[in-house]
């Protein structure tokens, strides 16, 4: 009997998913509603006939409400199309099973075993020389440590002037010196402990492939992801595509680019999966679309099987978005697929210092506004387990 009449139903909250806006009606006012108001998250990033959503019952607007701060709700979602409710009128019936108030006990960053490697992957978006974000960057991967830094759109200065400004936030690497690497349209760049055989752009992303301590010339393929943006669908398949098949020569001898049998491939980094699920399924698939240009779809682990894709988590949520807009939902953009039939992984998650306990912020010196305050997406990281 209260709130907007929606078949058969009051709402105080309305919310709009193509419009990506809504209203709450509160006693007699009407306040805007964006999916912040709601802690609105949503899974995945790309087209799909069924999502996830998570809300939250304590973000409030900016008058200080609590849109869904009770313990219980009802909600019923409407097709626009035809006006049906789903699964009927009366819809869904929300109770908490828990007080809003849990907090997230303290959370250890370092790595499980000294002999792992870790990989961290950051789209910093051309603020990476931003001076009122160095602190911020510094704290950030002071506290992560990474053997290897991977960038994306970095594309002011050089891979060694990048190097040099973050030295100081790199500390010593594994092999007393660091090594720095840029290539891609897109500007990625690598800090490595271990110097790079090959660098081979590949379109705006870019394949390095390094030489570990060890006998075998290569032991580690690494590419850096950084594929189109936004409804460019077709040059990112384009680019899904290019990158694949280089995988494929990658483990065809007599290819351009020949790898030991059994070498590590990673594939890492912001891969701006919001379009067509085909794209997604060609990195981790070996799908290729265009068979004219880029050669016949194939199997791209080497025991003939899909690549893994981690799909890491955050350590303080069970969620996996690595970006976090203003008008869109926080949404999964930065993946890490791999051979897991030659690679293991230890410890993996998406890095995030919005909630994080408050002894974790001070054993490794960092401030809730870090992540935020270097860019929309969120550092990844892996660590992997190396065969010697």
């Amino acid at each position: 009997s209260t709130g907007i009449k929606i078949n058969g139903i009051g709402a105080e909250i309305t919310f709009t998913f193509g419009e990506r806006s809504g209203q709450l009606i509160h006693q007699m006012d009407t306040i805007p509603l964006e999916y912040q108001h709601l802690g609105l998250i949503g899974a995945p990033s790309m087209y799909t006939d069924q999502f996830e959503w998570a809300l939250s019952r304590e973000v409030q607007t900016e008058a200080g409400i609590k849109p869904l701060a009770g313990r219980s709700f009802r909600l019923v979602m409407i097709n626009e199309a035809n006006g049906d409710a789903i699964p009927d009128q009366q819809g869904y019936l929300y109770k908490a099973k828990r007080s809003s108030r849990y907090r997230v006990p303290a959370i250890d960053l370092d790595l499980t075993d000294p002999g792992h490697l870790r990989l961290v992957s950051h789209n910093v978006n051309k603020r990476h020389f931003h001076p009122e974000k160095k602190d911020a960057f510094t704290r950030i991967y002071q506290a992560l440590a990474p053997d290897f830094l991977l960038l994306e759109e970095a594309y002011e200065g050089t891979a060694e002037e990048i190097l040099d400004y973050f030295r100081p936030a790199l500390g010593d690497s594994r092999s007393v010196q660091w090594y720095a690497y840029k290539a891609g349209a897109e500007a990625t760049v690598l800090l490595s402990p271990y110097p790079a055989n090959e660098v081979i752009p590949l379109g705006n992303s870019a394949a390095y492939l390094l030489r570990l301590p060890g006998k075998a010339k290569t032991q580690l393929a690494l590419i850096a992801l950084s594929m189109p943006c936004c409804r460019q669908d077709s040059a990112r398949q384009a680019e899904a595509d290019q990158i694949m098949a280089f995988v494929k020569d990658l483990r065809t001898p007599g290819g351009e680019f020949d790898l030991p049998p059994r070498t590590p491939i990673i594939l890492a980094g912001d891969a701006n999966l919001v379009g067509f699920q085909q794209q997604y399924y060609t990195l981790l698939t070996g799908a290729i679309q265009d068979n004219a240009l880029y050669g016949p779809a194939f199997a791209p682990d080497w025991d003939e099987t899909d690549l893994m894709d981690l799909h890491p988590k955050h350590l303080q949520q069970p969620s996996s978005y690595t970006w976090r807009g203003n008008s869109f939902f926080p949404g999964r953009l930065d993946y890490f697929f791999y051979t897991d039939s030659v690679l293991k992984v230890a410890r993996h998650f998406v890095f995030d210092t919005v909630d994080l306990p408050k002894a974790t912020l001070d054993r490794y010196q960092l401030k809730e506004t870090d992540a935020p305050n270097t860019y929309k997406h969120l550092p990844l990281v892996m660590d992997m387990i190396l065969e010697q």
